[in-house]
């Protein structure tokens, strides 16, 4: 686990599949944390975590956020060790695998200073962004990827019902200022990632 920007850190297990890093993010903010779409951790990873996040900390964690339904990953074993709530928005609640113990919606405000906003026409219908205005970094699960470094693609076009819906879709993110993109898959864009956003749409 190691810390990309002031008060984020990040860990990941490779996927041999996907060929690409399934990351994990913990926020601190304002005296608390959050977790989000955790996957596996080592020993040591988790070590950190209690340190940084654990009921005894300066910044206890308040809640593990799933960006979507195929992000829930690890965050049950999470639940169990540290005794937190697991949050999706309210349309992808039905289809998780385990249970939320709550959900949010479209606009709501999240712990860690976090407000959320929902994507039409992806993958799922819940796919969500987390977005953390006073440091402009925006945080996308399978929305948009970064196979590679420092570049932005979408998930195969066999993913959505309308891949050109989708991404008309992506348009939304647009409507904030940020500069780092914290991305579930592959690797996250930390200056001017506004403008690889841009670049992106426009292709």
């Amino acid at each position: 686990m190691k810390e990309i920007l002031p008060g984020i850190f990040t860990w990941h297990e490779f996927s041999e599949e996907k060929q690409l890093n399934f990351n994990g993010y913990l926020l601190i903010s304002a005296g608390e944390s959050v977790l989000i779409d955790p996957p596996g951790m080592s020993e040591e990873a988790f070590a950190k975590l209690e340190s940084l996040a654990g009921k005894n900390s300066k910044h206890p964690l308040q809640a593990i956020l799933l960006t979507n339904v195929h992000h829930a990953r690890e965050c049950d074993e999470v639940r169990k060790k540290l005794d937190v709530p697991v949050l999706i928005n309210e349309k992808d609640a039905a289809g998780l695998e385990g249970t939320a113990d709550k959900t949010f919606a479209d606009g709501d405000a999240l712990p860690g200073g976090l407000m959320t906003f929902k994507f039409e026409n992806q993958k799922s219908p819940g796919e969500s962004a987390f977005f953390l205005k006073e440091k402009g970094v925006m945080i996308l699960g399978d929305a948009l990827i970064g196979k590679v470094p420092g570049k932005l693609n979408m998930l195969p076009p066999d993913k959505y019902r309308d891949p050109k819906l989708a991404k008309k879709g992506l348009s939304k993110l647009l409507d904030y200022e940020f500069e780092s993109l914290l991305l579930g898959d592959g690797e996250p864009i930390l200056k001017n990632a506004k403008e690889s956003v841009k670049i992106f749409l426009e292709s």
